[in-house]
């Protein structure tokens, strides 16, 4: 791990423009040395990253993100027990924008537990009830 304070909680659908060579791969690129991904989010790039193609085996991928200084962080109790809140609070809510998918409910739990703004590509977060603040690379 470098030595560089995290400033940014990064959303699976962010790391995967990075690791896919996306559109926002350069804005992901400048955040990496900074950001904190949590293992959940980390589990999901992984899979979804094969699904598209991507020849890396899961550990050589995991290495070569983390290489670029993205610090993986582990989901505790607490941030279980808060994703659920969010993910009933957004599926009660009956937003036509959607609700909150299991990784995005733990990734911003864990944002909310390290006190850092998250950034992802979904913009129905934008109007969620967070106590975080939402930066969408889109």
């Amino acid at each position: 791990m470098n030595g560089l304070e995290r400033r940014i909680v990064l959303d699976a659908s962010a790391a995967l423009e990075w690791i896919l060579g996306r559109p926002a791969k350069a804005l992901v690129d400048k955040l990496l040395p900074v950001a904190v991904v949590p293992s959940s989010g980390l589990a999901e790039v992984l899979y979804i990253a094969r699904l598209r193609g991507h020849g890396l085996a899961a550990s050589e991928l995991a290495g070569a993100f983390m290489t670029m200084g993205a610090q993986v962080e582990p989901v505790f109790t607490q941030d279980a027990i808060r994703a659920s809140e969010l993910i009933a609070a957004s599926k009660s809510a009956s937003s036509p924008a959607g609700s909150l998918s299991l990784g995005d409910g733990l990734c911003i739990a864990v944002a909310e537990r390290l006190d850092l703004p998250i950034t992802g590509g979904d913009l129905y977060w934008e109007t969620l009830d967070l106590r975080v603040k939402v930066l969408s690379f889109r």
